[in-house]
């Protein structure tokens, strides 16, 4: 069985974008970024909400077009452009983006786990998120903790399915990043 595991930066108070849906409030130096790879490497698929979809789609395959961008964010952008990717939009019409597959029902994500091959890594999406939570089919975390308290924005962890988990692995990245990565008690 495929694992599924959430990818996201979270401030001190909990919230994974600011008021007006801004992520400038987050540190990403080579490091972290590195990190961040590593765990990339380990998935089969790429698993977005609608809103991510459209920030990775506007996004990355510019970076394959420009020759200034720097090769690492070049290799990222062609593994973002080869991996499968799972979309999952009650409201988007089609997704055209090479090797994607829209999918209408979260439930989807069930039988998707049950599929041989790599695990599924959900980029952000926090609303998709909440909704694997409300399944309880999440099997890891890798959360990096920014140091800064926002005070308003999209919560991360509202709502969540009661869940225990164990910390895997922490690792502190300047300046004052944390890197959490939990991992299911009932499958550790």
């Amino acid at each position: 069985m495929r694992k599924l595991i959430s990818l996201i930066h979270l401030s001190l108070d909990g919230r994974c974008n600011d008021a007006k849906g801004s992520l400038d409030w987050v540190t990403i130096n080579p490091a972290i970024f590195d990190d961040a790879i590593q765990l990339t490497h380990k998935a089969g698929a790429a698993v977005y909400g609608r809103t991510t979809y459209g920030m990775m789609h506007s996004y990355w395959p510019g970076v394959l077009k420009n020759p200034d961008s720097a090769a690492d964010a070049r290799d990222h952008a062609r593994w973002v452009e080869d991996i499968e990717k799972i979309t999952f939009s009650r409201t988007l019409d089609k997704c055209d983006w090479n090797n994607t597959r829209l999918h209408r029902d979260v439930k989807d994500i069930l039988a998707l786990k049950e599929k041989p091959g790599k695990d599924l890594l959900i980029f952000g999406a926090p609303g998709l998120v909440k909704s694997f939570q409300a399944l309880d089919v999440i099997d890891e975390y890798w959360m990096f903790l920014n140091p800064v308290l926002l005070g308003e924005g999209t919560r991360f962890f509202e709502d969540a399915h009661r869940t225990r988990y164990r910390i895997a692995d922490a690792k502190r990245f300047e300046p004052d990043v944390m890197r959490f990565h939990y991992v299911r008690q009932d499958q550790a």
